[in-house]
């Protein structure tokens, strides 16, 4: 090649060198600029699933205590109508006593009037006068003696019905002060109960606002608050073993049922007012759905059952129950047997009412996903967990228990 163009060849390429370095350098600089933009962005983003992850553990911790409270204005509920049920018994019972003294007083009458009608009679007819008279005159000492014995007896007669009458007014007055009264005290606990309610009614409402709010959060982020991986996999042992006894549990109900041991026939939804603790009527009580053999009483039943539908909807299987009405002798055999505190006196238990359940299938694991659900769903069917129950409440420990408000 010749030296003029050896020349122009390095040149060109001398050329093309410094033409491409600019280029090279404007890429590897946009490249960074992109990489920084894009690391901002990474922790902006992880700043804000920081806060929604703390917004949402600020909303569990407010769901908790409401949860709480919801369960102290429902157990508050629940003594209200149990209060205003045996005031209103007491009432229809005085009720009762003072129609008796009533109709007590209005024989008592009527008897005055007859004896009155009599004696207005007899004066009419010359009256106990003329008898007298008429025995003075009479030759035969003893028919004068037998007469006189007669008059003294009617005599006797009028008054005794008058001292009746006097006595019968003073019962039926004193009646009516005793039914007025309990009147007044069934009012007042019913108006306690209404007012229970409708506290009770409020913090449903705001529980389920917090637990709408809280699902909310928890679609805006991936970051969730967890347990240290050992006590998470401990838990879901725990899960896993209670979800294979509610199967156990659920499998021996079916059988029974199906072998018509402890089946229930269908309620007729009577009142089982004016009944002892554990002497229920079997016919008013009802069965709950999914747990063969167990019952409570009607209004108890049916909102426990729409419950146990909702559940099903978020876990495939209805509540597994183990215990439910009791009856006053298996209160006895329960309260021989079981560890000091885990079964109440015979006579007093709230399962004697029809009104409490025993549950499993994982609800009887704090913490695990069916428990959490059952406390912040629960009151919204008038069902809730009582704080005796609780961990560090001043009864034992029990998970599984829970009651109708009413």
């Amino acid at each position: 090649m010749a030296i003029p163009r050896r020349v122009a060849a390095v040149c060109l390429a001398i050329g093309l060198a410094a033409a491409s370095t600019p280029a090279w350098g404007d890429s590897h600089h946009v490249l960074r600029h992109k990489h920084r933009q894009a690391a901002r962005q990474a922790a902006h983003l992880d700043a804000r699933a920081h806060d929604v992850a703390a917004a949402v553990a600020r909303a569990r911790q407010a769901l908790m205590r409401l949860d709480a409270q919801a369960n102290a204005a429902l157990a508050a509920l629940q003594r209200a109508s149990l209060a205003a049920d045996r005031a209103r018994e007491a009432s229809d019972a005085a009720q009762q006593r003072l129609t008796t003294a009533q109709a007590r007083t209005t024989a008592a009458r009527t008897t005055l009037n007859d004896t009155a009608a009599g004696a207005y009679r007899q004066l009419a007819a010359g009256g106990s006068i003329a008898t007298t008279l008429s025995l003075v005159a009479s030759d035969d000492p003893r028919t004068f003696l037998d007469g006189l014995q007669v008059l003294d007896q009617v005599g006797k007669r009028q008054s005794d019905v008058i001292d009746e009458l006097r006595l019968a007014e003073a019962a039926q007055l004193r009646t009516e002060h005793v039914a007025a009264a309990a009147t007044t005290r069934a009012d007042a606990a019913q108006r306690g109960a209404t007012i229970a309610k409708q506290h009770a009614d409020s913090l449903v409402a705001e529980q389920r606002r917090l637990v709408a709010r809280e699902h909310r959060l928890l679609a805006r982020t991936r970051v969730a608050a967890a347990a240290a991986h050992s006590v998470e996999q401990q838990l879901q042992h725990r899960i896993d073993v209670a979800r294979a006894k509610a199967a156990a549990i659920r499998a021996a109900q079916a059988r029974a049922a199906a072998s018509g041991i402890g089946a229930v026939a269908g309620c007729n939804g009577k009142s089982v007012s004016g009944y002892g603790n554990g002497q229920l009527p079997v016919a008013a009580l009802c069965a709950l759905w999914g747990a063969p053999g167990m019952m409570l009483r009607s209004d108890a039943s049916g909102s426990f059952n729409r419950m146990s539908q909702a559940y099903a909807a978020a876990f495939g299987v209805p509540i597994c129950v183990t215990s439910s009405y009791r009856t006053y002798q298996r209160q006895v055999e329960l309260y021989a047997t079981m560890p000091a505190g885990y079964a109440a006196v015979p006579g007093t238990s709230n399962h004697g009412w029809a009104l409490a359940v025993d549950l499993c299938g994982g609800v009887q694991v704090d913490g695990s996903p069916e428990h959490v659900w059952l406390l912040d769903h629960a009151a919204a069917y008038s069902w809730f967990h009582p704080a005796w129950a609780l961990p560090g409440g001043p009864g034992p420990h029990e998970p599984w228990h829970w009651e109708f408000a009413g």
